[in-house]
Parts: structure tokens; sequence; C-alpha cells
């Protein structure tokens, strides 16, 4: 498993999105709430999930139950958008059904049921919800879902009650933030129903300049609606991030690129994983505003390969955070030696 989460997530190669996910949210009637399973029906609902799951793909799913992998994995899932900070908490029968050729990850257990996620770079949303839609749809023959007629799915979050389908992205905006023009434009997009959260989602905070952007409650709407919605969304925040770089003193920034990089190449102790990321955010955004000639896909990557546990994955090795800052610096020189101002 190691392999195929180191190479995740799925990343854009447009400027201004990392990722792109749509998930569903399913209950099934005859069980309990997850929060009122005791943990027989909880583990009885995973056998019945993982038998149907080989229903879905010709693909073998990776299966990982919560309980059986260490801190450091459980923390590399949490890194890489695998699976939510609060998939990670202990609970009853928590698995993840994972099909990584499809795109494909079925959380159960989890806030609800089942949480059917399908995630990309920057897709075709309606190509995402084709795939999410089949797949629903192929466990509805299997599952007698929570379901009323007038208020749609039913789910444990009352803001997820209807179609309980949740479209999202990370998208990269440093112009809006150092132009100061970022609560105005989140101001205008939350007065629409979109919900802004922090890089790991519900709680947390941004992380250089990288923000999740998510549809919020959609009862009454249509799934499609909700994709056509949240793509004019998306469309509008990248004119005002492009127009926003207009405005950018390029002079100020290369001066700040130089000046990270002299401290990664003069620097002989070690560097944290949030200094590292604000200087690759910065490398990212003189990237796109011209100032720099460097692989955008590969500073994306570096940003969750020298997270804290990601970086002891790789190198299967706990390791404390003096030993994770050397490695990091050793690991930043390798990958941004050929970058020149």
């Amino acid at each position: 498993m190691k392999n195929l989460v180191l190479k995740e997530p799925v990343l854009s190669e447009e400027p201004t999105f990392f990722t792109v996910r749509l998930r569903l949210a399913r209950n099934i009637k005859k069980y309990p709430f997850p929060h009122q399973m005791n943990e027989k029906q909880a583990e009885q609902l995973v056998k019945e999930v993982i038998d149907v799951s080989t229903c879905i793909a010709d693909e073998t799913p990776v299966i990982v139950s919560m309980t059986d992998i260490d801190h450091v994995t459980r923390n590399v899932l949490i890194e890489r958008h695998i699976i939510s900070p609060e998939m990670a908490e202990h609970g009853f029968g928590k698995i993840l059904i994972w099909f990584p050729q499809m795109r494909l990850r079925i959380f159960v257990n989890e806030e609800d049921h089942l949480r059917i996620a399908v995630y990309g770079g920057k897709e075709n949303f309606y190509n995402l919800w084709d795939r999410l839609n089949h797949v629903d749809d192929i466990l509805s023959r299997h599952f007698d879902y929570a379901f009323d007629r007038e208020f749609g799915y039913l789910t444990c979050c009352p803001t997820n009650v209807g179609p309980a389908l949740r479209v999202s992205s990370l998208i990269y905006l440093p112009a809006l933030k150092m132009t100061g023009k970022i609560k105005l434009v989140f101001g205008v997009i939350s007065q629409i129903g979109c919900i802004i959260r922090g890089f790991y989602g519900e709680g947390s905070k941004s992380i250089a300049d990288v923000y999740q952007i998510a549809t919020g409650p959609a009862l009454g709407k249509q799934e499609i609606e909700l994709c056509q919605d949240f793509e004019s969304v998306c469309r509008t925040i990248r004119k005002y991030e492009l127009m926003s770089m207009g405005t950018i003193d390029r002079v100020a920034i290369k001066r700040k690129i130089v000046c990270f990089l002299d401290r990664i190449f003069e620097n002989e102790k070690g560097i944290s994983s949030s200094n590292s990321i604000k200087g690759l955010s910065l490398l990212l955004f003189g990237k796109n505003l011209g100032i720099i000639n460097v692989d955008a896909m590969a500073l994306k990557r570096l940003f969750y390969r020298i997270l804290p546990a990601s970086l002891q994955l790789e190198s299967a090795t706990e390791m404390d955070a003096v030993q994770r800052d050397s490695l990091r610096l050793n690991i930043l020189r390798n990958e941004l030696r050929n970058v020149y101002v």
C-alpha cells in the first residue's frame, strides 16, 4: 500500500487548482446511524459492504481498517487527503475500501454508514459525477438506503440532507490573499451557498494559501445543478485570482524567492514543514507569475512529500522533529537544485 499512498493525491495541472472531489453520503435503513451503532452492528455492515464491493469493478480494492494501521500510516492518509481527520478517530468498524485505478474510495462507518467519493485533478465535474452515480446505482441495488420522499437521502448531518452530494476542490489563491481581496471573494461565494474551509477540511486552517471550497446545504437541488453551480464558482474564483496576479509586485516576489532558495542551500541544520510549504508556495506563485522556470506539478507533489508523516513513511523510519527537518532540507536541496531566478 505504501507505493499507492505516496502517489496520492491526484493533482491538477491547472495553476489555481490542486484537487477535485465529489462525495455522496448514504445510510442503510436497517442500521442505526454510526454514532448509535454497537460494535457487532458496525462489523456486520463492514462485511456486507466488502462483499458488495466485488460487484463494483474488475479491480481488486485495497481494504484498510483504521484499527490495523499504525499512527504514521494513519497520519499519512490524512496528509494526502485519502481519509478525513474524522475517519482516523477511534470508532467501530471504520474501513476504507479503495479502488486506485477508478479513483474511487468508499468510507464505511465514518459520519455516515457510507461516504462514496471520486476524485481527480481539474477534471470535468460531470464525468466525475457519472462515475460516482454509476457506483451509487450498484450499491443501491444491494442496500435499502435511508430515504424520505420529502427530504431526500437522510444523513447524520442535517446540512447533507437531500441529494447528499458534496463537491469540493483545493484551490490555490496567493494573489487574492496578497492583495487583500480574498475576503471579498469569499464573502460573495458564501452568499451563494459555498463553504470555505482549510487545507484538511472542516475545522482546519489554510496552508500556504490553499483553501478547500465546497458546496453547502443542497436540499431541493439536483446533483447536476450542484455540479454546474460549483463549476461556475470555480471559474469565477480563477478569474479573480488571475486578475489579482496582474497587480502583484513581481520584483518583491522575486526577492522573496531568492531569500528562500538561499536559505535552502546555505542552511546547515534543517527546515520545518511550515517554512518549507511557505517557500514552495512562493516558488509555485513565481511559476504562475512567469518569474521562474520550474515544474509546477513537481512543486505541488513536494507540498505533500515533505509533510511529517509522509517523510517517515517514505523513509520507513520514525523520526523526531530534528531528524525530519534535516531530511526535509536534503530533499528540498535535491529537488530544487536546478531552480534559478
